[in-house]
């Protein structure tokens, strides 16, 4: 069987999902602990139409007694999952969030959890502190962000290397508050040893050893290389269990709490804020532009030279010191395209800033490291892509369009970023063709 997971609401994305998942032949599995996620809502209300108001075609993942759960009952869902509440939705993995899609694809689960059963043994109370893997990852990564590096890069073999999109959720959510924080880096192009600086420690997510050269050259430069070696795909429970223990511990070295994200609800409720007005007057206030010219617009909480795109984007990459990292926050559809795109904007800002990159995919990043990015320490650049869309649909029932949320969210999130005192460029593109008119720029 396909499976796929539709965390946007740009309106190409989820046009895409309904071209490639028609409900005569889907099961829509309809995920959120809260219940009330704004992109799973939306989608729900768009597929539930999609769907003629057939409950079947739906299952339900939430805690219980949530607003979906009795919309799921109401409307006759197939099936309604009631997951462990006390579970924080980053470490649900090994809940009912990760094993109904498992199970559904034809991973054993019982399998899976004996794995992870294994590794819970490892990390209980009563193994001695040296022999305790979640324990040691923890120390030794807390005690890293302490002593400066604090950017935590993944290299991973291709097929693990999306565990790095669940680390990275798993490791910045839960740690990056107070000032404080661990960055995960995830995808960044592998670059020459000496290249980096001190402020990295790396992780070595292993099942081919496609990386073992790179390795063997980063701990020769003098850098911290931990590796995990997986050898079968039912090692990933291992890893999902050793991590979140690690994770919890490196976040009381650094004196946080590793199971609360005080800063997503910001963002969210300035979301909230901007769709009421959009309501009341059609329209979202985009702010003061900075800079015009060639379909694209530019806004900005520094001060920029403006003689140009070129001008704006050599001002904004001058502002990197230091320890910092740079953020590519897109809220673009998420395909193989802008992908590449995006993917070569990350490497030419690394050449030109020589700090840690990262690419997050808006408004899935939100849930991710959006916390770190307002909570954690103030040492990010970031540079915001919108564009409007080449098509936009309707949310039935909602009284706006997938674009219009997809902005809404956009702008919530700068206004987050700028109430912290955040450095950012955000660039709105009259059409997302112009993306590359922005990727030469940038190499100019």
């Amino acid at each position: 069987m396909q499976f796929s997971i539709l965390d946007s609401t740009d309106p190409a994305q989820v046009l895409k999902a309904s071209q490639d998942f028609p409900p005569e032949r889907t099961l829509y599995l309809v995920a959120s602990k809260s219940g009330g996620t704004a992109e799973i809502s939306a989608n729900l209300a768009y597929f539930w139409e999609q769907a003629g108001h057939d409950g079947s075609y739906f299952c339900a993942i939430t805690d219980p007694g949530t607003t979906l759960e009795a919309l799921a009952n109401v409307r006759g869902f197939r099936k309604t999952f009631r997951a462990n509440p006390g579970v924080g939705g980053r470490y649900s993995a090994l809940t009912h969030f990760g094993l109904v899609p498992a199970a559904l694809i034809g991973i054993d689960p019982e399998r899976l959890l004996d794995k992870a059963g294994w590794m819970m043994r490892q990390c209980a109370a009563e193994q001695s502190g040296a022999r305790n893997p979640g324990l040691v990852l923890g120390a030794i990564l807390g005690q890293a962000a302490v002593s400066g590096r604090d950017k935590l890069t993944f290299l991973a073999d291709g097929s693990v290397a999306p565990l790095g999109a669940w680390l990275e959720q798993l490791v910045a959510e839960s740690s990056g508050k107070l000032g404080k924080g661990i960055l995960p880096v995830d995808g960044e192009q592998v670059a020459d040893a000496g290249s980096y600086a001190a402020d990295r420690i790396f992780a070595y997510l292993r099942r081919e050893g496609q990386f073992d050269a790179q390795v063997k050259a980063l701990e020769q430069a003098g850098h911290p290389v931990l590796t995990f070696n997986i050898a079968e795909d039912y090692d990933l429970a291992v890893e999902f269990y050793r991590w979140e223990v690690a994770t919890a511990v490196a976040c009381a070295v650094l004196g946080v709490n590793a199971f609360d994200q005080p800063d997503v609800q910001d963002a969210k409720d300035r979301t909230k804020a901007k769709i009421k007005a959009y309501v009341q007057s059609r329209q979202l206030d985009e702010g003061q532009v900075l800079w015009e010219g060639a379909g694209i617009k530019a806004y900005s909480t520094v001060s920029l030279s403006t003689n140009g795109l070129e001008d704006v984007l050599k001002s904004f990459v001058g502002l990197a010191r230091k320890g910092d990292y740079v953020a590519l926050n897109a809220y673009l559809p998420r395909n193989p395209e802008t992908a590449a795109v995006l993917a070569d904007l990350r490497f030419i800002l690394r050449e030109k800033t020589g700090c840690a990159t990262t690419v997050g995919f808006g408004p899935r990043f939100l849930h991710s490291t959006g916390q770190l990015h307002k909570g954690g320490p103030g040492t990010g650049l970031f540079l915001q892509i919108t564009a409007d869309p080449a098509s936009d649909i309707e949310i039935p029932g909602q009284g706006m369009s997938f674009g219009t949320l997809e902005r809404a969210q956009a702008l919530g999130d700068y206004e987050a970023l700028e109430g912290r005192g955040r450095r950012i460029l955000r660039l709105d593109l009259s059409s997302q063709g112009l993306m590359h008119a922005l990727l030469n720029a940038l190499k100019r």
